[in-house]
């Protein structure tokens, strides 16, 4: 499958910075369309991914720490003539997502609500937008209206990051009330569903029903050794399991 690259990872080492002002700008690591959703509630869905740079976090496996580290800022108008130049408004206006990641995307929050005003009033839509987030940045009432799909992923002990710094209850709380928000969390083990009950369900910070398990898993291999013992927790416990399913068909490959 032919997946189309608008701003590769490799792009930062040649981009000319240009002088910014007022804001209207992203810092994109990468952009890329004609692909898939590869987690979540919308896995599998036509997607486009405009991963945004830097993280608030540094997750032990993480597997685009070598990308979403370094990036370019880009103007709206830059963007807007790059996706003219590939043709990609007619998939987003004909059901392709446009998917912001990280990275923490929230922490340009601001500019990607100024980014889709600007691009609704250029080409007249709004194409079904998705943000992956970490929880642990509250988001804007500002940007709320502009998002179709909420993909959270908390992060549990295993992902070396202290609990301080992971654990944000009244985000993941409103991040919860939030209308087609989901929580996709990676697990390997049966002791991490305890995690999960003891800090999210067991307060009621969200809904059982909101919850997605997702097999630990940056290699092919790794997913692999990780995904039946995933599936009977997620059984068990009746809530969804998904993969990775950009992992599953591309292994550890950036640009996907």
């Amino acid at each position: 499958m032919n997946v189309k690259q608008i701003i590769s990872a490799e792009d930062y080492k040649i981009r000319k910075v240009f002088h910014k002002e007022g804001g209207n700008y992203l810092n994109i690591s990468e952009f890329y369309y004609d692909t898939i959703q590869g987690e979540g509630i919308y896995l599998g869905h036509p997607a486009a991914f405009i991963r945004l740079q830097n993280c608030t976090m540094n997750c032990s496996y993480c597997d685009t720490t070598e990308v979403w580290r370094y990036g370019s800022p880009y103007s709206f108008y830059e963007i807007n003539e790059l996706m003219l130049a590939h043709d990609i408004l007619y998939q987003l206006k004909h059901g392709q997502h446009l998917v912001f990641t990280g990275g923490s995307p929230l922490l340009q929050q601001d500019k990607i609500k100024k980014f889709l005003i600007m691009f609704n009033k250029t080409f007249n839509f709004l194409p079904f937008v998705e943000i992956e987030n970490e929880c642990t940045l509250l988001p804007s009432d500002n940007l709320i209206p502009f998002v179709n799909c909420w993909n959270n992923s908390p992060k549990l002990a295993e992902s070396g990051v202290p609990i301080e710094i992971r654990y944000r209850e009244q985000i993941i709380k409103k991040l919860a009330g939030l209308q087609n928000s989901w929580f996709k969390f990676v697990v390997s083990i049966e002791d991490e569903w305890d995690e999960i009950d003891n800090y999210y369900l067991f307060n009621k910070l969200i809904k059982k029903e909101q919850i997605i398990l997702m097999p630990l898993g940056t290699t092919r291999i790794e997913l692999e050794s990780n995904r039946e013992a995933v599936l009977k927790i997620a059984v068990e416990q009746g809530v969804r399991y998904c993969s990775r399913e950009h992992i599953v068909l591309w292994d550890k490959r950036i640009g996907v």
